[in-house]
């Protein structure tokens, strides 16, 4: 466990305990902060130091804090700076629990989630993320998270040379709507209404512009969305250049699809497949997935997690992604500036 400086005042301790690696955790004491109007006094009062760490460390996580409920979160939420964005035309369905506060991506347990940045595939993504484990899984189903600092600094040097001058293109189906059904196991079968929330194609087509997305529909109704974006953006307080995107999570989604009949037959089924790939429209490379895989693996942190705990992360400098889980999980989640 590593020393940290940081001046939280009496009522809570801060650690590194993780080698050094992100996040900080911050402990209220026995007896402390035992309501949930004293912890957003806290927060509130704290939040210079909080951010500082932020930036610094790239996330944090509040333990052992008087956050119990989804409406306690959201009032923790509203001690920072709104995100104006929100999830439309997001990649997992998801449904609001409180002001600002959603639940965590639907899809089943066995699955794993991998490493990413929150929107990576939009323009106008959140600066910061937060999480709140309102009850862990029976086994599993840790939020994972990685520094992407350190994902950017490890690119092999021909590898980085192709995202600069490439970009990259992210291919999202989404099938005619659904209504209230909503997909749990391939998510290209979510319906677009639920994904962006309007049964309106204009209204989609005008998130899409906003987002620098583009929308191409085809004859059932249903929806292809191409989003082609630079593969480092500039980090807008530490000024540092990172690497934003999901290329790297290709080999673990072909090997899903090709354990999964189903997943296998909508593959066939799309006019366009859903991919993450160059801007230029090519794949990469057996041998550029595995070096960028394992890249992101050797960044990849993963701790026990605990029923209250609730971090926040900034999202350009951290990933985040979900281990599979057995039981019942309840996680929320919120975007911040």
């Amino acid at each position: 466990m590593s020393p940290l400086s940081a001046n939280l005042g009496p009522w809570v301790c801060a650690s590194i305990p993780l080698d050094d690696l992100p996040p900080v955790f911050i402990e209220s004491k026995a007896g402390a902060l035992d309501t949930i109007d004293d912890v957003a006094a806290w927060v509130t009062e704290q939040r210079p130091e909080l951010d500082r760490l932020i930036i610094e460390h790239g996330a944090i996580v509040l333990r052992g804090f008087a956050v119990r409920t989804s409406a306690d979160f959201a009032t923790i939420v509203a001690c920072f700076p709104a995100y104006e964005g929100n999830y439309k035309g997001g990649a997992a369905a998801r449904r609001p629990l409180d002001k600002g506060v959603y639940e965590a991506t639907q899809r089943t347990g066995e699955q794993t989630i991998q490493i990413h940045q929150e929107m990576f595939y939009v323009r106008d993504y959140p600066p910061r993320l937060a999480f709140f484990a309102r009850k862990v899984a029976e086994k599993g189903g840790e939020t994972i998270i990685a520094d992407m600092r350190k994902v950017s600094a490890n690119i092999p040097e021909k590898l980085r040379e192709r995202f600069a001058s490439s970009g990259i293109l992210t291919v999202r189906n989404f099938a005619p709507p659904t209504g209230s059904m909503v997909e749990t196991e391939l998510m290209d079968r979510r319906g677009w209404d639920f994904a962006f929330y309007t049964d309106s194609r204009e209204e989609v087509n005008e998130v899409c512009a906003k987002r620098g997305m583009e929308p191409h529909w085809h004859d059932d109704n249903s929806l292809t969305v191409y989003s082609r974006l630079p593969a480092f953006v500039r980090h807008p307080v530490t000024g540092e250049m990172i690497y934003r995107s999901a290329i790297h999570t290709n080999p673990d989604q072909r090997a899903t699809r090709e354990k999964s009949e189903s997943a296998i037959k909508l593959r066939a089924s799309q006019k366009i497949p859903s991919d993450i790939l160059l801007g230029n429209g090519e794949a990469l490379n057996d041998e550029e997935e595995t070096a960028m895989l394992r890249v992101v693996d050797n960044a990849t942190i993963a701790w026990q997690w605990e029923t209250g705990d609730l971090m926040i992360v900034d999202n350009l400098q951290i990933g985040h992604g979900r281990n599979p889980f057995v039981g019942e999980r309840a996680t929320d989640v919120a975007m911040m500036n």
